[in-house]
């Protein structure tokens, strides 16, 4: 690879050899956190947040938002509003049993992700050595 080219990389810290552009895995973690507890929007981020989810970032709450607002249209949360004292309303989520069964699908899937990634990672590996 080029100078050119790595310098780049390093520049660029979001790249997506670096673990970034991972986004549809906030899914099944808003999935899991919702099997848990039923969460309005906000502790949603917050929650992801904890988990790291987003590499020592904020979240971007527009992109979780749509997430959400995916899985709702995919019947796989459900939504209600709910008014605490004198703040605004807020929106609180909860897991439907659709969405339990995406959650089990989504083990199967990651598992699967897991064995063609450490397949990759080997690949990789014996490449770089000179191996193959």
């Amino acid at each position: 690879m080029s100078d050119n080219r790595q310098n780049l990389i390093d520049q660029n810290s979001k790249c997506s050899c670096k673990g970034y552009n991972l986004d549809k895995l906030i899914q099944p973690n808003i999935l899991i956190l919702l099997a848990q507890q039923k969460l309005h929007g906000y502790m949603i981020i917050r929650e992801l947040e904890n988990l790291n989810m987003f590499r020592d970032e904020k979240a971007d709450n527009t992109g979780v938002y749509r997430a959400l607002k995916t899985l709702e249209d995919r019947e796989l949360v459900t939504s209600e509003w709910i008014m605490v004292g004198s703040g605004p309303a807020k929106k609180n989520y909860q897991i439907t049993d659709k969405g339990l069964e995406c959650l089990s699908i989504w083990i199967k899937t990651l598992e699967d992700y897991k064995q063609w990634i450490e397949t990759i990672i080997k690949d990789a590996k014996l490449v770089l050595k000179g191996d193959l």
